[in-house]
């Protein structure tokens, strides 16, 4: 990237108000235009993300601006600390969805795909692609990521393409691809078969049936009915007709004489035999469980067991079809058929009751049309093989999850892994590279020329071959990216062996399963090696109330609108702040609003500091580093020539001085503790710790404390003190500048550098730096400080009331002798001692006094105190007495029990202080 920012700004004041619309387009465009481009010939260590590609029909939602910047964050830190940092961008194609909107399109000009047939059907696509796909891109531009745009990829590329069907080829040649008939989601509206993650899962009000079914010897014993029946409990009635046995548990005694026997099917003159098999739930309905192979999951492994047929009585379009379906249901409609049978059910006296129940069912995403589990011939992968190799890593240490909790999360569903269905009905997609002849043998490319269409290799030139019509599933191509976006199946390539493996996966745990697992399985397959060594999972974020957000439910929130309101750095500060520990995210717009007054709050520090050393800079006449140093925050930068002094030489040349401050000793050495603090922070992927930690030292001990504490020495001109403004303040920009990358930009040009911070190196920690003396003696000061501003608080007066106030303890000398600051600070005078009366206040060993007589009206003020200390009581009672109400604690969101528990222990503390103060006057 070019040095030179895109506009001179440091030849002009800070604008006295902070706009981020009127900065953070031009870095934004900046950063697109001129990518951060990484090196693959480079000798510096790798550090590569790739971003969890998103969906090219998506727009960005605040999951995905969650995600981007974490990854930001970690991408900005490690390019300054040395590493070789690759942000790779791209898109997925997102199959069925893309599929969805064109198809959309089409209905509306009257068309069908199959009007178009396939080939123009996809330069349709291909079409909306070039105009409308990827617009969550240009979005994430305004984010701020500092990706490396040379290098976006699309998971239908040309290459990432290649790589799938060489992925393809090598596992049906290895045996672990196979077409073979399983049970299947199936989306009756979209005509094809969906994943998991393309399903949504819902809760409805449903019935629960419970259904006679009559033996075949009519004198059995009961079981958990009448003599000579067995009763079942189905959602699902209309299903019926393709049961073929009752499975009931080996070790339920109610049925132990039963099993070996037979049953009718209700409305049938067929009978199916009772089974036993341990996966029946025993408490679950009334103990019997009908087995129907062709439309439950369950069922069908039931049936696997036990060699059950598995007929269907259900079509692809979800009607009642078969001949095993009584004639006056076939054709219906599942749904209305499930009301027809229960009808005849009653009628037939098969029904023995019928109750509300909330059953838990699956709706395509896309079309929200009820998902219908069906048996069908598909193409599917063995996974087992790959999982295991998977496991082995994870023992081995090779692939790290934090937080740590989540690694039994993943490897207990690699250990119960079930064989993927990797084929779609659809045309928008990679479509599967297998040719049938007439008899239906399977034809794929060899392994060593995978790219040779089976009916273009002369071995095959005597058959009449199609081409198998399906495509893969998405997530069979995304499994992939971490390498096939490196150059795979080439393993010559510069990306591929510069930034393969990937160091960081950032994504949220909703999808451990669905993508990041079957990344570990594709990356061992494929490559031999892990995809990546770290999987930092964060949570989901929710609405205020701790909801998904959804469009049905009219609970989104658009992140542009946020940006808009709060500026972008706002957002990633909220973003990164809110990120702790994997755990869901709610929506707080406070956090918000404390990353814009951040914002602020940094502007007007930087805005400050610009002015002190423009005002002092004319009489600054010497040549020495330092005083250039100072004075290049406000001349105009050398287009041609180097930047000024690094501030950590800056520092490292300050450290010797003798005539530095008390107050500049310290915030160099505080400075010094948070560098290293926040660096072990982001080295360990804690990204919501390392802002607060810097969020706290930059407002409080920065802005607050030592701006506040150094006014004397600048408006004196002290050199010392000018240049450990500017050097503390260009080291706090730095450390920020991961988070909060647009006004740290427009902040490090206006103190005079021409290249901007994004290239500057991450400051290190020196243990040098380190002054245990200053530190002891500031925290002296501050402490004097908050005392009399509590004693100030105590009696009734503002802030800016004069106050005169003995210090004492062992530190009292040390307060002395700065006076100057805490006097400037707190707006008190300090004198050597007090007559009569006084009100003390102790903070971290110093003891600060204040006179009664003379200040206050002391019978008024006492008055007053004990109005206050029977409000309190009040308070704590009002606390005390919810947390006592059982009922209060057991129904209360936790967060409201535990404000009230605050609530107690502050005004308990309130209270104890108040009556010692009291204490003097009884």
């Amino acid at each position: 990237m070019t040095d030179l920012p895109t506009a001179d700004t440091n030849d002009a004041a800070l604008t006295k108000a902070f706009d981020p619309a009127a900065i953070e387009p031009g870095w934004a465009q900046r950063w697109r235009s001129e990518p951060f481009r990484a090196d693959a010939s480079s000798a510096r260590p790798p550090f590569t993300i790739v971003i969890p590609p998103p969906n090219v029909t998506g727009n960005l939602h605040l999951g995905h601006a969650l995600d981007n910047t974490l990854i930001d964050t970690l991408i900005r830190y490690k390019r300054m600390a040395g590493f070789e940092a690759l942000y790779l961008p791209g898109t997925d194609h997102a199959g069925i969805s893309t599929q969805v909107v064109v198809e959309r399109q089409l209905k509306e000009e009257g068309k069908t795909r199959f009007d178009l047939g396939r080939e123009a059907f996809l330069e349709r696509v291909w079409d909306w692609k070039a105009q409308s796909g990827g617009m969550i891109l240009e979005q994430l531009t305004r984010l701020g990521v500092s990706a490396d745009w040379t290098r976006e990829r699309f998971t239908m590329d040309e290459g990432l393409s290649k790589a799938v069907r060489a992925q393809f080829v090598r596992l049906y040649h290895q045996g672990l691809a196979y077409r073979g008939e399983r049970i299947v989601n199936w989306d009756p509206a979209s005509q094809t078969t969906l994943s998991e993650l393309e399903i949504d899962r819902e809760v409805r009000k449903g019935k629960m049936s419970t259904l006679s079914y009559r033996l075949e010897d009519p004198s059995a014993p009961a079981s958990n009915g009448d003599p000579g029946e067995i009763r079942i409990a189905t959602v699902r009635p209309e299903t019926i007709f393709a049961d073929q046995a009752i499975a009931v548990h080996p070790e339920d005694e109610r049925f132990a004489h039963l099993i070996g026997q037979r049953a009718r099917i209700p409305l049938t003159d067929r009978f199916i035999p009772i089974i036993a098999d341990e996966a029946v739930e025993r408490e679950f309905g009334v103990g019997a469980l009908k087995i129907t192979p062709a439309h439950d999951p369950t069922d069908f492994e039931i049936g696997e067991r036990h060699g059950l047929a598995r007929p269907s009585v259900i079509d692809l379009h979800g009607n009642l079809t078969s001949d095993l379906v009584p004639e006056r249901f076939r054709g219906m409609e599942r749904f209305a058929a499930r009301k027809a049978v229960v009808a005849a059910l009653t009628e037939s006296g098969d029904l023995i009751e019928e109750k509300d129940h909330d059953t838990a069912i699956g709706l395509s995403e896309r079309t929200k049309v009820p998902v219908e589990p069906i048996v069908s011939t598909q193409w599917f992968v063995n996974t087992r093989p790959m999982a295991g190799r998977v496991l082995e890593g994870l023992d081995a240490g090779e692939i790290r999850l934090t937080p740590e909790r989540y690694g039994k999360v993943n490897r207990d569903w690699l250990e119960n892994i079930r064989d993927w269905n990797i084929s779609r009905q659809l045309w928008w997609g990679h479509q599967i590279p297998a040719w049938y002849d007439e008899e239906g043998n399977v034809y794929v490319p060899d392994p060593g020329n995978p790219e040779l269409d089976c009916d273009q290799d002369p071995r095959y030139a005597h058959l009449n071959l199609r081409r198998d019509p399906d495509v893969f599933d998405t997530w069979f191509s995304s499994n992939l990216w971490p390498f096939s976006t490196m150059g795979w199946p080439d393993t010559d390539c510069e990306d591929y062996r510069k930034f393969y493996p990937t160091q960081v996966l950032v994504t949220g745990y909703d999808i451990l399963f669905f993508w990041v697992a079957r990344m570990e399985m594709a990356g061992y397959a494929m490559t031999g090696q892990a995809p990546f060594e770290t999987v930092m999972l964060h949570g989901l974020y929710l609405d205020a109330k701790g909801q998904k957000m959804s469009k049905s439910k009219g609970n989104g929130i658009d992140p542009l609108e946020l940006f808009g309101e709060y500026g972008v750095d706002a957002c990633r500060f909220a973003f990164t702040s809110l990120s702790t520990g994997g755990q869901d995210i709610r929506h707080d717009p406070r956090r918000f609003e404390q990353g814009r007054n951040f914002a602020n709050k940094l502007w007007n520090a930087a805005r400050f500091a610009r002015l002190r050393l423009a005002e002092a800079a004319p009489a600054l006449t010497g040549d020495d580093e330092l005083t250039r140093y100072v004075r290049s925050a406000v001349e105009q930068p050398d287009a041609h020539g180097s930047d000024p002094m690094r501030s950590r030489d800056v520092l490292a040349a300050l450290r010797n001085r003798l005539d530095l401050t008390l107050a500049d000793r310290w915030i160099i050495s505080r400075l010094n503790a948070v560098t290293a603090e926040a660096t072990a922070q982001l080295d360990e992927y804690d990204i919501g710790a390392a802002i607060r930690t810097l969020y706290a030292f930059t407002w409080d001990e920065f802005c607050d404390w030592y701006i506040e504490a150094a006014k004397p020495a600048l408006a004196a001109g002290h050199l010392g003190t000018l240049a450990t403004l500017k050097a503390v303040l260009e080291h706090i920009l730095k450390l920020l500048h991961p988070f909060i990358p647009f006004i740290t930009s427009e902040l490090y040009t206006h103190l005079g550098h021409r290249r901007q911070i994004a290239l500057h190196s991450w400051p290190q920690p020196d243990a040098a730096l380190h002054d245990a003396e200053a530190t002891r003696a500031f925290d002296a000061l501050r402490a004097a400080v908050s005392a009399a501003r509590s004693l100030k608080n105590e009696l009734g007066l503002s802030p800016q009331d004069r106050l005169g106030v003995a210090v004492e303890g062992d530190l009292a000398a040390t307060v002395l002798e700065n006076a100057r600051i805490v006097e400037g600070i707190a707006r008190v005078t300090l004198v050597p001692e007090l007559e009569g009366r006084t009100l003390s206040a102790v903070e971290q060993g110093v003891t600060v006094r204040a006179p009664l007589e003379g200040t206050v009206d002391i019978a008024d003020w006492l008055g007053k105190q004990q109005k206050r200390l029977a409000e309190l009581d009040k308070q704590i009672k009002q606390a005390q007495g919810k947390l006592n109400n059982a009922g209060f604690v057991a129904r209360a969101p936790q967060e409201v029990v535990e404000e009230e528990r605050r609530r107690v222990q502050d005004f308990s503390a309130q209270r104890e202080r108040l009556e010692a103060v009291l204490a003097q006057f009884a």
